[in-house]
């Protein structure tokens, strides 16, 4: 007999509940919504692409731009991007180089291109150009050398560009560290700010310009020195050491800098460095206030998650079939104190582990974190014990 609600799909196979069968329905449409955008999608990819070859400059170029706009989909376009980096109209070239940056590609097809189109006599151009083969990031490691020669470019914006580029290639632009070095000094703001992320996204290579850098004369490549060391990961004894010297620069925000690395990299340093942070919450510095705030705030949220994910280790501890690691899981989970309060269910199962060195430690354990389940599972063991 047929039960009320079920719909039959398959006869003499199974029965559905209703709103099973309409996820399914809902599924395939969704689906089939899909293939219908892809299509549509491509369908305009190729009318793009044939007005890359209209005799209109301006078709032209807002086809170039459009095509960008599709990102990797519009991969098929490359080729004829890249022909449109040739075009004799600036503004195609430059929306041409937009256009394959926002394609992007792991094989840097259209790298030797962009390569050539650093040397454009239309700073835009250049500027599309660096822009775009940090796009591409690691598969554009050829274009290192040439970005190198723009960071000096007549252009501030195109320096800009460069040198952010450099960093997204990543370690393989290492070359490129002692350039940075200078653009770190640079009195372009925004020159400064990029050189200081680029040689943190280029790593270890970067890190004696970065350590040399604390004790420049200008407290802003000092500062900005030691943010782009807490930006790389397994820093050497001897950088560590650089920073904690920093620690007692002369200028507040310098301090700040280096206490926030240091927080971030060396949790053993924190006594010092929190107080530090904490102390420069009300300093008449703008940046050292602000910077404190933030960090203090990016420390906590680490902590949070540090705690969370060495409680989930220890809960599968507690699950463990051997005695002794149950019951190390359960001494561990002591010394957080309240922090544990996560493996309080795992823990009252272990109430009645056969084992007594488990059971009574847990029993201690659930006993120092204040939590209504944690002392109704105490009080309950309690009177089992009566």
């Amino acid at each position: 007999m047929k039960k009320m609600g079920l719909c039959h799909l398959n006869s003499g196979v199974r029965y559905l509940y209703l709103p099973q069968k309409l996820l399914i329905v809902f599924h395939l449409m969704f689906c089939m919504c899909m293939i219908t955008v892809a299509q549509q999608d491509e369908s305009q990819i190729k009318f793009l692409m044939r007005q890359l070859d209209d005799e209109d400059v301006a078709v032209r170029s807002k086809a170039a731009k459009a095509l960008g706009s599709f990102g990797y989909k519009a991969q098929v376009a490359v080729p004829l991007l890249i022909g449109s980096l040739n075009d004799e109209s600036r503004y195609v070239r430059r929306n041409a180089a937009f256009a394959l940056g926002r394609i992007g590609g792991d094989t840097g097809e259209s790298v030797p291109a962009l390569i050539t189109a650093l040397g454009d006599g239309d700073w835009t151009v250049r500027l599309n150009a660096t822009s775009a083969l940090g796009s591409i990031g690691e598969s554009a490691k050829a274009a290192v050398p040439f970005l190198i020669n723009v960071v000096d470019d007549v252009n501030w914006e195109v320096s800009v560009n460069a040198v952010k580029s450099l960093g997204q290639i990543g370690p393989s632009a290492g070359i490129a560290v002692p350039v940075l070095g200078q653009a770190l000094k640079s009195e372009n703001e925004m020159i400064r700010s990029n050189a200081a992320m680029a040689l943190s996204g280029i790593g270890k290579a970067a890190i004696p310009v970065l350590v040399s850098a604390l004790t420049d004369t200008n407290k802003i490549v000092r500062r900005t020195a030691a943010f782009s060391l807490s930006r790389i990961d397994k820093l050497p004894k001897e950088t560590l050491l650089a920073l904690t010297v920093t620690l007692n620069d002369s200028d507040v925000s310098v301090r700040v800098s280096a206490a926030a690395a240091l927080a971030k990299v060396d949790p053993s340093s924190r006594k010092k460095t929190v107080l530090i942070l904490t102390e420069a919450l009300n300093s008449k510095d703008e940046f050292a206030r602000g910077f404190a705030n933030y960090s203090l705030k990016k420390i906590r949220e680490l902590d949070a998650l540090f705690i969370e994910e060495k409680v989930k280790t220890l809960i599968l501890q507690l699950r463990n079939s051997d005695a002794t690691i149950r019951y190390k899981a359960t001494v561990a989970l002591g010394k957080m104190g309240q922090t544990a309060s996560g493996a309080v269910s795992d823990l009252i199962k272990l109430l009645d582990d056969p084992d007594k060195r488990v059971s009574s430690h847990t029993f201690a354990v659930l006993s120092s974190i204040n939590s209504p389940e944690a002392a109704k599972a105490v009080n309950q063991y309690l009177e089992n014990q009566k």
